[in-house]
């Protein structure tokens, strides 16, 4: 039972099925698998293999995918590099765990090799393209052996070391296990109803857990096409769901948004889509009722990176019926809310939300203080605060990090977000707390207005005068020009809104 597996039984089971389409390239899966053997036993010749660490720093291409796939073949572990992080943070992740290899595409050579300067331990290094100036070219390593390498690989060998983004501190590296992403994968494929006939759309970086595990092994263990694009552009999605077909596309409720404000949205035919999804946010009521009325069946979730990326699913079905919940847990998958004591709090209470079940990581790289402080008992404590109704619909209200106390009340930026998501004319919003003499905290909204609207502070003021307690109403309402920052999985970097507004003078 190993992901290697997978690409075997299709090879066999439909070998002229196509696996995956990018970059110009598709390849069938007895084609995948041949390749994939090639290029395993072109890495086992240069002494790479069981238990090695194997980082990529790379944009979207077909070699991601192979290189992944060799290494479920050879027992190697993938550690996907995140391509927004500088030298020194990726050096750090380099060094923390140890890689022996690095490959990098031409686009990211030199911010890879000052990482490796920084890492100070040595690492052999492989080069996507031609002349990428990065080490060995990479096709030197497809190996005219296309036989199976034949490792053995158990369901409890780690498959990926996947790091936090380290929006709340160092960055650790979650050991997801062959087992965890197969666990989760099979659970969204009965979700989602994935087969051989379906396509799936990925224009999101496969150098995140979102991208890499989550949206991509559902696609590849239920035998369906991946088509890869470089980034999401939204003439271009809406072109390549139309044109090739596409079934299942999941993203954050703001890549909704804008496919839907494109101008010609109305004239592609996307009735091919059976399952579209969210994740990282709930999805604002106005939103999804715009979705609804275009056809659109959205579903969400909820997921976490030390979880293998996805643990509740909300079935188009139940969204109308249950706004803002990110739905009852995958099948195999048990959930709680817990106080600060990990006792079970009321049914409907807010307390953090703990995940126990099969894809759950085995810990973190070299940090068993930390894995022993995330997983008490055999439960993933998530960092989330959340509330679970009689149904057993999940609610997240935020992250614990992002609660901010007011005068000795909890205030959850989350449901201030919901009430401004729904004004007229806000494209994204995001609520951060701030200093205040007289309340410790105080709630600060900043909001961003779609293209050619114009938002006034004090109508917005009003409208969470309309919908929210005193306490929980923002002080302070910033109409921001530029776009909230974002890390790849779409979700808003509010550590880096608190340094940015941690002035007061920018409060006017």
């Amino acid at each position: 039972m190993n992901l290697g597996n997978v690409v075997r039984f299709w090879a066999g089971w439909n070998p002229d099925g196509e696996a995956q389409r990018a970059d110009g390239i598709s390849l069938s899966w007895s084609e995948l698998d041949a390749a994939t053997n090639r290029l395993a036993n072109g890495l086992s010749a240069r002494g790479i293999g069981h238990g090695d660490r194997v980082g990529i720093l790379s944009g979207n291409r077909h070699e991601y995918l192979e290189l992944a796939i060799a290494g479920y073949k050879l027992g190697s572990i993938l550690v996907p590099l995140n391509v927004r992080l500088t030298p020194a943070e990726l050096g750090y992740i380099i060094e923390h765990d140890g890689c022996r290899s690095v490959v990098a595409d031409p686009d990211l050579a030199a911010t890879a090799a000052a990482a490796l300067v920084q890492a100070q331990i040595p690492v052999e290094r492989f080069g996507f393209g031609d002349n990428t100036g990065f080490g060995t070219p990479y096709d030197d390593l497809r190996c005219v052996d296309q036989n199976d390498p034949g490792t053995e690989v158990a369901a409890d060998q780690v498959a990926y070391i996947c790091y936090t983004s380290g929006t709340t501190g160092t960055p650790k590296g979650a050991m997801l296990s062959h087992g965890n992403v197969l666990a989760m994968a099979h659970h969204s494929i009965l979700a989602d109803r994935i087969n051989g006939s379906c396509r799936s759309y990925l224009p999101f970086p496969l150098s995140f857990t979102g991208g890499l595990v989550s949206m991509w092994a559902p696609a590849y263990v239920g035998g369906a096409t991946l088509v890869l694009d470089a980034a999401v552009e939204a003439e271009r999605a809406l072109t390549t769901i139309q044109d090739q077909r596409i079934t299942h596309f999941n993203a954050v409720p703001v890549i909704w948004e804008t496919l839907l404000n494109h101008p010609s949205f109305a004239d592609y035919d996307l009735s091919s889509l059976r399952v579209i999804g969210s994740g990282g946010a709930a999805v604002p009521e106005p939103l999804l009722a715009r979705l609804q009325a275009a056809g659109l069946p959205m579903s969400q979730g909820y997921g976490l990176t030390e979880g293998s990326g996805k643990n509740t699913w909300l079935r188009a079905e139940d969204s109308a019926r249950k706004i803002g919940s990110c739905g009852r847990p995958l099948m195999h998958t048990r959930v709680r809310t817990v106080d600060d004591d990990l006792q079970d709090v009321a049914a409907g209470a807010v307390g953090e939300l703990l995940i126990r079940g099969p894809e759950v990581m085995l810990g973190y790289w070299n940090d068993p203080a930390a894995t022993e402080r995330t997983i008490v008992d055999g439960w993933l404590r998530t960092g989330d605060l959340a509330r679970i109704d009689a149904e057993g619909f999940v609610y997240i209200v935020d992250r614990a990090k992002d609660m901010l106390i007011s005068g000795g009340l909890n205030v959850y930026p989350a449901e201030i977000e919901a009430v401004l998501a729904g004004f007229p004319g806000v494209a994204e919003c995001a609520v951060i707390g701030v200093a205040d003499s007289k309340w410790g905290e105080t709630p600060l909204a900043l909001v961003g207005p779609l293209p050619g609207a114009e938002l006034d502070s004090a109508q917005l003021l009003a409208r969470c005068r309309e919908q929210l307690a005193d306490y929980k109403q923002p002080r302070y309402v910033i109409i921001r020009d530029e776009p909230l920052p974002r890390g790849m999985s779409g979700k808003v970097l509010k550590r880096q809104l608190r340094e940015e507004y941690a002035d007061p003078a920018r409060l006017g």
